[in-house]
């Protein structure tokens, strides 16, 4: 059986990486989860939902019994390592090169219709 002072731990290290990650420092942790939403993969939210939920009913003995504690453990070792691999240096440095692809594509496009009017009106 895990105690509370350890998922206690467990569940403030989860939250102090998601800060760290993604910026999402308000809300417990099932909530902070919630709000990664799609930047993080399925089975790593409901790794953290696992944890949050065995976090909330160990405080109470009688329930904390009938939680799995090698699940338990395995879904928060899961989570961390997978929260502790991520970049964050290197996710911004995506998200611009994303943009800025996106942009130049746009911009491409663009281009590429002015040509095509020009020649369609006669100008060219």
């Amino acid at each position: 059986m895990i105690d509370s002072d350890e998922m206690g731990k467990r569940v403030a290290r989860l939250e102090k990486l998601l800060a760290q990650k993604f910026g999402l420092g308000e809300g417990d942790l099932a909530r902070r989860a919630a709000k990664a939403g799609r930047r993080l993969p399925r089975s790593v939210r409901n790794d953290i939902a696992l944890v949050a939920e065995t976090a909330q009913t160990a405080g109470n003995p009688k329930l904390a019994l009938q939680m799995p504690d090698k699940k338990v453990a395995r879904a928060f070792e899961r989570a961390e390592a997978h929260l502790s691999a991520i970049d964050v240096k290197d996710r911004r440095k995506d998200q611009v090169l994303k943009t800025l692809g996106v942009l130049s594509f746009n911009l491409i496009v663009l281009f590429i219709a002015l040509i095509v009017l020009l020649r369609w009106r006669g100008f060219i």
